[in-house]
């Protein structure tokens, strides 16, 4: 296979040494609802390299984790302590560019990483826009005049539009990381091939954007299998009226998505795979039920007869591509639709791919890795990638190329 040429810059493009280098990753990792504590840190391992790389540099993170109002929308500090035991020097500051952290910032010696406060914290960081436009946020203003370079190393938020992951990249000579260059190095080898049968697995609750990217795949004519599970099956059982509309009520953007979900099924009936039976939540116990049966019972993962046959169309197929848990895999009774999935992308002899961080964990919790293709650390970035458009990253990096040649 030709080796692939990029069209951004990486760290072998520049020279890190002793400079003040500031890093947007993601550390986006899964937390336990109840306790807040991180339960898989395999989004953190994969920064190592480029950290590794910058370990003659004063280097600074700027990372995410959750969003306002949901259960995992915590502090950095305890990322910071997996860095720690991971062998990394570093130390938390509780301030994104306030002076705290400018404090802070200024004093961060060569070989040390200082990572500042979920950048979420910061309203304006929620704001997509144009990389010119989010480069006017207090976040870039503040933070960039104190750095000689940023290095992009944050997959998988790659296809947002967002200060901190595009706004620097207008202002401060701006390149890839090590795992940016991996992912996209893997995925473009992995979408290149043309063999079939080509199987996307799509679950999870992120079901607008999910919607819109699955019309964009299916028009594609990749897409031989669409094989449905978590809230966007439930979307697609409610829109073929096979249960009823009142299971709608966790989907958010439920008005928006189903329109396009009756569209896609009318057009897309042969190749679009929906649950056939179900397992629902009653009295704290699981019940594998057929939907006539699930009396307005929680409906939590895919059911038996659903995950067999699934399983052998996956195990089966020349190319998977997997993104969002078939169910409420946080709660071990319905983690087995996902765990079922995840073992037949592992034991399909095709191409395989896990994109995004629920899936991803879960695949490394079962130790199936050496037995998967690519675990990305990409869920969003990850399909937006299948579908030929390119991500705002790769986007952003591109100009700063032009700019730091110019």
């Amino acid at each position: 296979m030709k080796t692939l040429q990029f069209t951004f810059k990486t760290l072998d493009d520049v020279d890190s040494r002793g400079k003040r280098v500031l890093i947007r990753v993601d550390m986006n990792c899964s937390v336990d609802p109840e306790t807040k504590t991180i339960t898989d840190s395999s989004r953190i391992d994969a920064i190592r390299n480029t950290l590794e790389d910058l370990s003659q540099s004063k280097v600074v993170l700027l990372a995410h984790q959750g969003r306002p109002g949901s259960d995992d929308f915590i502090s950095l500090e305890q990322h910071t302590e997996i860095l720690r035991n991971s062998g990394f020097d570093a130390t938390f500051v509780d301030d994104i560019f306030g002076k705290k952290a400018k404090d802070a910032i200024e004093k961060v010696k060569d070989g040390e990483i200082l990572v500042l406060q979920n950048v979420r914290y910061f309203d304006g960081e929620l704001k997509k826009a144009p990389p010119e436009e989010v480069a006017k946020e207090p976040l870039v203003q503040e933070l960039y005049p104190l750095f000689d370079l940023f290095v992009n190393d944050a997959f998988g938020a790659a296809h947002r539009s967002q200060a901190s992951l595009v706004g620097f990249t207008t202002v401060l000579p701006s390149v890839a990381g090590r795992l940016v260059e991996k992912e996209i190095r893997t995925l473009t080898e992995a979408t290149e091939t043309d063999q079939h049968p080509w199987t996307l697995v799509l679950g999870g609750s992120k079901v607008e954007g999910k919607v819109k990217t699955l019309s964009k795949l299916l028009t594609t004519g990749r897409v031989d299998n669409a094989v449905l599970g978590g809230l966007v099956g439930t979307l697609f059982l409610i829109a073929d009226d096979k249960i009823p509309e009142s299971y709608s009520a966790p989907i958010k953007g439920y008005e928006n998505a189903v329109d396009t979900a009756r569209e896609l099924i009318a057009s897309y009936s042969d190749v679009i795979l929906l649950p056939e039976d179900a397992a629902v939540e009653s009295n704290d116990n699981r019940i594998d039920c057929e939907f006539s049966d699930m009396n307005g019972h929680p409906f939590l993962d895919i059911g038996p007869r659903t995950a067999a046959k699934y399983t052998e169309l996956i195990t089966n197929s020349a190319v998977v591509f997997a993104n969002g848990p078939m169910g409420y895999f946080e709660k071990e009774v319905f983690a087995s639709g996902t765990k079922m999935i995840l073992q037949a992308i592992a034991d399909c002899k095709g191409v395989t791919v896990v994109g995004g961080g629920h899936m991803g964990a879960m695949a490394n919790k079962m130790k199936l890795e050496s037995e998967i293709t690519h675990i990305s650390t990409g869920g969003g970035a990850t399909i937006n990638f299948l579908t030929g458009k390119k991500l705002d990253l790769v986007l952003a990096l591109e100009e700063a190329a032009k700019r730091m040649d110019g």
